[in-house]
């Protein structure tokens, strides 16, 4: 039998904690370890008991979720982070991507969602809601049309080729692997392969964090 899943909660709110706790239970292959109230006491527990998985609100109380990413990162870089939260803002979904978070949900997902979530980030996929998904699309398109932005952010682009850079704006999407290999007409070890090369030539950990990066260059920070 599989090891299960082990993954640490935290929420300020005491229903919606119990509720994802709740909906987690029906995974089997899921392993509740740690439920938090707070982004203290997740860092606490996330550093004792080393979960494949945190799945963290951002407002919290002592410190938030973006503050929890950053410093859990930093000490324990095998920790996958899931954002569920009610923000939906640009700046929010950014800071949380920059921070390291691998997926990021609004608490208006459902609960065959957030399971989806926990499943893929402990396989270091993302997954990310339609409609933040949208907002990341349409950044995409956006800046793409931009003739504007410094040399450098133009030269940092210019580490990707261009099926890494097509590579890279399905990964936003949230698609996996095999729905980009489906959709190119290639292999699923050679997206595999180019996911590999386009985190090492960005320099970040995270396929979204990857989108995050490519797109702020873009936009000339």
């Amino acid at each position: 039998m599989a090891e299960k899943i082990r993954v640490v909660i935290a929420d300020d709110e005491d229903n919606y904690r119990k509720a994802i706790q709740k909906t987690l239970g029906f995974a089997q292959d899921v392993d509740v370890i740690a439920v938090c109230r707070d982004g203290q006491e997740a860092l606490d527990a996330c550093l004792a008991e080393a979960p494949d998985v945190l799945l963290t609100d951002i407002n919290m109380p002592r410190q938030s979720g973006i503050e929890l990413a950053k410093k859990l990162l930093r000490k324990e870089k095998d920790v996958k982070i899931v954002i569920l939260t009610v923000r939906e803002d640009d700046d929010s979904i950014f800071e949380a991507f920059r921070a390291g978070a691998l997926g990021y949900l609004l608490k208006t997902s459902t609960p065959q969602e957030v399971i989806e979530s926990v499943r893929l980030a402990a396989k270091g996929e993302a997954k990310i809601t339609p409609r933040v998904a949208t907002k990341i699309v349409e950044d995409f398109r956006r800046f793409e049309k931009t003739e504007s932005g410094s040399e450098e952010a133009d030269g940092e682009l210019l580490v990707l080729s261009d099926r890494e850079q097509e590579i890279l704006q399905f990964v936003a999407q949230g698609l996996r692997n095999k729905e980009i290999a489906d959709k190119l007409g290639i292999a699923e070890k050679t997206v595999k392969n180019h996911v590999s090369n386009i985190l090492k030539a960005l320099h970040v950990n995270s396929r979204t964090e990857a989108a995050m990066k490519a797109m702020k260059s873009k936009m000339g920070h």
